[in-house]
């Protein structure tokens, strides 16, 4: 039996790399045959993992990262300003510099030497990524912050444009590859730059762990970090019933796991577990908070009545949640509201259609929003009769009319557990 003080800390980040990696084995498949195939053609692209906040797009960034490193590239970590900054992408190279007149000498630590000409800047930056030996790796984490083209002074929005293009259709006559990590509006930013097309393996729309990844990460931080004595079958039965695959739930129930098996000293208990599912759903809930946050009620109200009989995991049609919005507001401001709860990670795009990613935060939005009080409702109803206040609502029945039932995890390319571009395998 382990003693309390020999016990790791019960601290468990819900981002950044993870410490227990499981699944997502046909993406880093995919990537892997990216890495090889750009070693021998001298080529290069862009590598887009997107989703929804908490579902472990930089844990799998870390991961590709490392396949990467292991096969002799170099690995730069890089800020959007990289792209168009020259300054900005010098120090995430490690470059050293020296002026010369008009001219300069550049070092770059594992990559070799250039001369550039002072101020060509978006020629001075496609010369740094094509010289040297080595292969070079740029990840970029948090890709939706590249914002909008026409967000940047015209200089600015072309140097990234040169650049981010030339990267992406492996122009540089070396092996460049950006690996980038966003929400699931990434692409809209990478569209704004030019890239409306990514290749077929390249794009991961990032969903929930598969069920045998998720019980092997919980099973090694129960076992390894909390020291779990015996077996630990009915503590991971009963809370992958509430984590649905996500990495970040799996994680709310992690740190109150370890503190219960520290303070127990690895013993197992039924009391023990009913405490950790009731912290678990606090942090659960905690995360749903965070999503929500930014939306008025009345906001939330509008997305949660249009998915009210909607079964979780169902796929809803764009028509739907906008009938439900356009109840309250503008075609414009719909959109908008409709457009922040994709970046939100409140909704998440399944082949055409949107669907709330986890089915406990569905329940949660409907719970909480899809009946607020008529005390609480707009006041666009005011001085309007209840006879017309009925007919403003969606038709009962308009729902089905835009809701998939089609089992998710089937065809290539649609989101779901353990899934990328690779769902279910």
């Amino acid at each position: 039996m382990r003693t309390s003080s020999s016990f790791p800390s019960s601290f468990a980040p819900d981002r950044g790399p993870a410490k227990y990696f499981h699944g997502r084995k046909q993406i880093l498949s995919d990537f892997g045959g990216i890495l090889r195939y750009s070693e021998q053609n001298k080529w290069g692209t862009t590598f887009l993992i997107q989703g929804a906040p908490g579902v472990g797009k930089t844990a799998l960034l870390a991961k590709c990262g490392e396949l990467a490193r292991d096969r002799g590239w170099k690995i730069s970590d890089i800020d959007p300003p990289a792209l168009w900054n020259p300054g900005e992408l010098r120090q995430s190279l490690g470059i050293k510099i020296k002026v010369e007149g008009g001219s300069a000498r550049v070092g770059i630590p594992g990559i070799g030497e250039a001369e550039v000409s002072a101020g060509r800047f978006p020629h001075t930056m496609k010369t740094l990524l094509q010289k040297g030996r080595d292969p070079l790796l740029l990840t970029l984490d948090e890709a939706q912050t590249l914002g909008k083209n026409e967000r940047l002074p015209p200089d600015q929005a072309h140097t990234a444009s040169s650049v981010l293009n030339a990267i992406h259709n492996g122009k540089l006559n070396k092996p460049v590859l950006l690996l980038a990590a966003g929400l699931g509006t990434t692409t809209e930013s990478f569209r704004s730059f030019g890239i409306s097309r990514f290749e077929g393996n390249a794009l991961v729309e990032l969903g929930a762990l598969g069920k045998e990844a998720e019980r092997a990460v919980l099973h090694d931080w129960l076992a390894e970090d909390g020291g779990a004595e015996g077996d630990t079958t009915v503590w991971i039965d009963s809370v992958t019933q509430e984590t649905h695959g996500w990495p970040q739930h799996i994680l709310s129930y992690v740190k109150p796991a370890l503190n219960q098996l520290h303070a127990a000293k690895g013993k197992m208990t039924a009391e023990g577990l009913n405490a950790v599912l009731e912290a678990g759903r606090t942090g659960r809930a905690a995360y749903y908070k965070q999503r929500a946050q930014g939306f008025y009620r009345k906001q939330l109200h509008c997305i949660a009545r249009s998915i009210v009989d909607v079964p979780a995991g169902s796929r809803v049609d764009h028509a739907v949640i906008m009938s439900s919005l356009l109840q309250d507001y503008g075609h414009n401001e719909a959109e908008k509201i409709f457009r922040r709860a994709l970046h939100k990670g409140i909704l998440d795009e399944r082949d055409n259609y949107f669907v709330v990613p986890i089915p406990s935060m569905q329940k949660w939005i409907v719970s909480n929003y899809a009946r607020i009080q008529e005390k609480e409702k707009p006041s666009r109803s005011i001085g309007q009769s209840q006879e017309q206040r009925s007919s403003a609502r969606i038709p009962k029945g308009s729902l089905d009319r835009g809701i998939s039932t089609q089992p998710l995890g089937q065809p290539r390319g649609v989101k779901g557990r353990d899934s990328g571009m690779d769902f279910g395998r």
